[in-house]
């Protein structure tokens, strides 16, 4: 194979009544180095969603976890289950942490992996590195704003308190290529000025959320200024969103922008 082929296995929208949803993320990817899982959803969906569009995930050589958040990793134990090969990369400050989002009510976020079990399978990251041809980025800054959305998450400090989430379990990751952002809860801005490397594509959620009621996000301009600096800066760069980045939101990015574009569960990108 000689181009990248993503297929969306796991998000809240669809097109295709055979395909179930959910509010999670993950994306199998295929490329010239290598098969690839980006997140695993929120649950074992992903699989029966790979079934149905003739993925065989115990090919799989590699899956790359984007932070700790259920709706990323809650699928991992069933995916090592159906997959006995792949190496799992993720933060290492995953393992023992607890998150907790308090967005209309309080529920939490934390995922259901044993890190106890099948030790050798995880690669826990500390810092920038590479892995074969996967390129990750731990140390991602902030200068420019971060979501909006993020004040509703929080993590469990040493004592016991909830405190709000630094996203130090946050990666990126660059295979051939393609940057995957996860949910971006950095900020999409912040994770393009980290990664020092061409990008031709980069797929994830924003984390740009549509206000509701009385919880208000992003305004419209700030929303335009973000699509502004992404053409001005990153022209060449074509943008798949989805999962996190609200209907509204991604109509204001995508208005002054024609390398947007919003991906759904079942859609395949080339």
């Amino acid at each position: 194979m000689n181009k990248n082929r993503m297929v969306v296995l796991s998000d809240h929208r669809t097109s295709n009544p055979l395909l179930q949803t959910e509010h999670g993320l993950s994306i199998y990817m295929e490329s010239p180095s290598g098969k690839y899982l980006l997140d695993t959803g929120a649950s074992d969906l992903f699989i029966h969603n790979a079934e149905v569009l003739g993925i065989d995930l115990a090919d799989i050589d590699y899956c790359l976890v984007s932070h700790g958040h259920s709706d990323h990793i809650g699928g991992l134990p069933a995916f090592m289950q159906i997959n006995q090969k792949a190496k799992v990369i993720l933060s290492a400050n995953i393992p023992g942490a607890e998150y907790v989002s308090v967005r209309r009510y309080q529920h939490s976020i934390t995922g259901n992996t044993d890190f106890s079990q099948q030790k050798d399978r995880f690669i826990f990251i500390h810092e920038n590195t590479i892995v074969g041809n996967i390129h990750v980025y731990a140390n991602i800054g902030q200068k420019h704003a971060i979501p909006l959305g993020n004040q509703h998450l929080l993590t469990r400090d040493g004592v016991g308190n909830y405190v709000s989430d630094t996203f130090c379990h946050e990666l990126a990751f660059i295979v051939d290529g393609v940057l995957f952002t996860g949910c971006a809860h950095h900020g999409l801005l912040n994770i393009l000025e980290a990664v020092k490397e061409p990008v031709k594509m980069s797929i994830g959620g924003f984390h740009l959320l549509d206000s509701h009621l009385h919880q208000h996000y992003e305004s419209d301009e700030q929303l335009q200024a973000i699509s502004s600096c992404l053409g001005r800066d990153y022209p060449d760069i074509r943008f798949y969103t989805g999962h996190c980045t609200g209907d509204h939101c991604y109509d204001m990015l995508a208005k002054s922008n024609n390398n947007l574009h919003q991906f759904h569960c079942g859609d395949e990108i080339t």
